[in-house]
């Protein structure tokens, strides 16, 4: 029977034509039986080390347990023009071509899995869940950082780390106006927390956080104790308008030289 694989020629036989365009893509299907050796080769030098139709022969493994596939895998290419072809034929084209269901199956998904591989895989998010992992966080993240700064960590459901951000307090104002009444400076103050409140939950709606951690790094002349009587009435207010959104406030820390306190650890209102 006439065909591109109807038998093998010895290598250098004389007389042997050129390829030529549109001829199949091999001259033949080869000898049967090299599953062993190729799963060897596989496991040594790795898929690279394999052509084409090797791939697609081993793709065709579990399909035809008791067969040699070479035939098939090399028969398929020379149909549809190249392994990527074969991959991306539907599964009835597969099928007219003698296919089995679960082979056609098997190779189908191809496609899908080298997609799912092309996509850049997410960076792992930092779990911030315990005191040790949370302290052991700021101390390798904000030693060099200025003085006076405060942090936001904002996270998800898990505790994983979505954004760690500096966000302007509300004792970062501008300076208010000289000859201001109490009334005026005291109203200004309170629009100055108002928002400084509303921006740091907006972004926490941004970023789909669940949760967030305020840490203010006190300046080296303020004390502990009294930065966190500064700090107050911002976080009060942020434990007062985080729930109405859905976000947990887990702490608000001071940090300073390696020293911290916590209101939630120090019976402030929470």
């Amino acid at each position: 029977m006439n065909g591109p694989f109807t038998g093998e020629k010895a290598e250098g036989a004389e007389g042997k034509a050129a390829p030529v365009a549109g001829d199949p893509v091999f001259a033949s299907t080869g000898p049967k039986g090299h599953r062993q050796r190729m799963r060897q080769r596989v496991l040594e030098r790795g898929a690279a080390s394999l052509a084409d139709y090797e791939i697609l022969e081993m793709l065709l493994f579990p399909g035809v347990p008791r067969r040699d596939t070479k035939p098939q895998a090399k028969a398929l290419i020379n149909h549809f023009g190249s392994l990527a072809a074969v991959l991306e034929a539907p599964a009835d084209a597969l099928r007219q071509q003698g296919v089995g269901p679960a082979s056609a199956r098997l190779l189908t998904l191809m496609p899908g899995v080298a997609h799912c591989m092309a996509i850049p895989k997410e960076q792992a998010r930092l779990t911030l869940g315990s005191w040790d992992a949370l302290l052991e966080y700021c101390d390798e993240h904000y030693a060099t950082l200025p003085a006076g700064q405060m942090r936001v960590l904002f996270l998800d459901s898990r505790n994983q780390l979505l954004s760690d951000e500096e966000v302007r307090a509300a004792d970062e104002a501008p300076v208010f106006q000289q000859g201001a009444s109490k009334a005026q400076t005291a109203k200004a103050k309170a629009e100055a927390l108002r928002k400084a409140v509303a921006f740091l939950l907006q972004r926490a709606l941004s970023l789909h956080a669940s949760a967030l951690i305020t840490i203010r790094l006190t300046p080296a002349a303020m004390g502990l104790d009294h930065q966190m009587g500064m700090d107050a009435p911002l976080i009060q207010m942020v434990l007062k308008e985080a729930p109405l959104l859905a976000v947990d406030v887990h702490d608000h820390l001071v940090l300073k030289n390696g020293e911290w306190r916590s209101f939630r650890l120090v019976g402030q209102e929470w």
